[in-house]
């Protein structure tokens, strides 16, 4: 009982005396730049067309045909006196001409080109006729299908080719959207009401499937053309003074703080870099100290794979992208359990270093 008492107190005083990592979240808020460039000098033209233009172009015209040669006939009936009215309806048959021809077929709506050309947002990007990087949609008509209950109509957002070109000519992309799939519906109806309403139930439909077209495609903008800011946290550790004390620790993390008060003045990045580069200069000094046998030692394998977690993070923001990818291969090398913080910095350099990359070397 003794022995066990001696070894749980051991434990205690190892448990004590072992150093200890500590987070702290900066804050900052960023223009990011895009994963793909449309123009570094944020301008784009928005053109928007339809791939069933002609079909509503001609349907057009043979409604408009119809409709003059109603009138026409509704004229001709008006001019004849009461007996050929007569012979025209009672003997031959025919209906009384009115003047009126009403196509009750769907036709597919050509929307405002300006109204939906609105609707497209690259964040960051002014729309500039004219410009010379382009994002062009291409819209497919309406496709639906009546239910088997036949109390509703099941449709898909407009399909549509998106073609992006950059302000060098070169295509960034040209293909569909992500999320065009995906199947609504309209609001259940009695069949009789469906069968009476179905072309205004259509055209309700097809509206919706353009707005969540356009939503789609102001997604995919979002995230693979936009400049856009993002308001985050980054985690760097500082360390506890227990058996011993780590001042420049500390300093380095004060370093840190007044260094990302200009992460967002374009003008101060010399000054940002200056102060990260000194915590940086700090954490290297003290993992020269790394003892890795021996848990009580002021840089032990814990606080080492934190100083260089630390590294990584700044080296990020300092643009040395070399020297991050170093730092996080020496921190695995200790494997220390920091995983979240390995996963996030590892997600985070690769990221960023591939837009900073594609943005200097556009």
């Amino acid at each position: 009982m003794k022995k066990i008492f001696l070894l749980c107190a051991s434990l205690t005083s190892i448990l004590a005396f072992a150093q200890k990592t500590d987070k702290t979240k900066i804050d900052y808020e960023l223009e990011m730049p895009p994963v793909e460039l449309i123009s570094k000098e944020k301008k784009t033209d928005v053109i928007i067309d339809y791939a069933y233009r002609s079909k509503v172009e001609e349907s057009g015209a043979e409604t408009a045909a119809r409709k003059e040669q109603a009138a026409k006939d509704k004229a001709e009936y008006d001019k004849k006196n009461y007996g050929e009215k007569l012979l025209q309806t009672k003997v031959m048959g025919e209906a009384k001409p009115t003047g009126v021809y009403n196509n009750n077929s769907f036709i597919p709506t050509l929307f405002s080109e300006e109204t939906v050309k609105a609707q497209i947002v690259v964040p960051g990007y002014s729309k500039v006729p004219g410009s010379k990087g382009s994002i062009t949609v291409l819209f497919s008509e309406l496709s639906y299908t009546v239910d088997p209950t036949k109390t509703k109509i099941n449709y898909n957002p407009l399909q549509v080719v998106l073609t992006i070109v950059n302000d060098k000519g070169a295509t960034v992309y040209s293909g569909s959207v992500p999320g065009n799939w995906v199947t609504r519906t309209t609001n259940s109806v009695t069949p009789s009401d469906l069968e009476k309403n179905m072309n205004s139930t259509l055209k309700g439909a097809e509206t919706a499937a353009k707005n969540l077209a356009v939503e789609n495609i102001n997604t995919y903008l979002k995230i693979n053309c936009g400049y856009n800011i993002v308001k985050n946290d980054r985690t760097f550790f500082d360390v506890k003074d227990k058996k011993h004390t780590y001042p420049e620790c500390h300093e380095a993390i004060e370093k840190v703080k007044n260094a990302f008060v200009y992460v967002n003045m374009p003008a101060k990045q010399d000054v940002m870099t200056a102060k990260l580069k000194e915590a940086v200069a700090i954490w290297e000094k003290d993992v020269k100290e790394l003892d890795k046998n021996n848990k009580d030692a002021r840089i032990n394998k814990d606080v080492a794979a934190a100083l260089y977690l630390n590294i990584a993070e700044a080296s990020v923001w300092t643009k040395d992208y070399d020297k991050a990818y170093e730092a996080l291969a020496s921190h695995k090398a200790l494997d220390e359990d920091y995983s979240r913080a390995y996963k996030d910095i590892s997600e985070f350099l690769k990221d960023y270093s591939a837009r900073y990359n594609k943005y200097t070397q556009y």
